[in-house]
């Protein structure tokens, strides 16, 4: 989510989507239909590069009754003598859960907000739509949601649609498309791999935009480490 103009960037439009937390699991920016199972936890982080301006981010997760409870603690240069922290917390819960060829669908709330403000950020409401097919192998994701943009008070529809095909072995193939009403769109391919099955991804995308060949390209690389069972 950016702070700083009234139409996001890239970063801003990502953000907008993934950077509470509630997303179909690294490196996509889409919203997926489930949950972590109960009594466990995850943590999830990642750096990325869009337009020369760095970002770290770090988002752990648990599972609390019907509901994903989330943190993002992020680090922002937007150049090399400039830096500020945003924070982020998400909600997530899903009214039918996913089964093998089946479908799921869920309700996330997010806010995004500058380190040392109030609570009052960019809130973000999503309804993520998932389809299991070819027995769990290809997952196809689709999002519906609203955010408002506290810096500018602007509102708007975001949408994202992307899929995960788990091609071989521990290599899962993603490619997704998102954008803002009031901004642009985008594309990203990446990979993830299980460095440790069902505890340990690594992961790698990269994406642009849309309509404008070789601008507003940029790059991430990150991590999933599932917690289960912890309480």
């Amino acid at each position: 989510m950016t702070l700083r103009s009234p139409i996001p960037s890239v970063i801003g439009i990502a953000c907008l989507l993934a950077c509470a937390g509630a997303h179909a699991g690294r490196p996509m920016v889409v919203d997926d239909a489930t949950i972590v199972d109960p009594g466990a936890c995850q943590l999830e982080a990642w750096t990325q590069r869009p337009q020369g301006q760095d970002e770290l981010w770090a988002v752990p997760a648990c599972r609390v009754g019907a509901w994903e409870l989330g943190l993002g603690l992020g680090r922002i240069w937007p150049d090399a003598s400039d830096a500020y922290h945003l924070h982020a917390l998400h909600a997530k819960t899903v009214f039918r859960p996913l089964q093998p060829n089946g479908w799921a669908v869920g309700l996330t709330i997010a806010d995004q907000y500058r380190f040392g403000s109030s609570l009052a950020g960019d809130v973000t409401v999503l309804v993520p739509l998932t389809v299991s097919l070819l027995d769990d192998r290809v997952r196809v994701h689709a999002n519906a949601g609203w955010t408002r943009l506290h810096a500018t008070r602007q509102s708007g529809a975001l949408w994202a649609l992307g899929s995960e095909w788990a091609a071989a072995g521990p290599l899962t193939l993603t490619l997704e498309t998102y954008g803002f009403q009031r901004g642009h769109h985008y594309a990203q391919a990446g990979l993830s791999v299980q460095a440790i099955p069902d505890r340990l991804a690594l992961d790698a995308g990269v994406g642009q935009r849309l309509g404008h060949g070789g601008l507003e390209r940029y790059a991430t690389v990150g991590l999933t480490w599932a917690l289960p069972g912890l309480y």
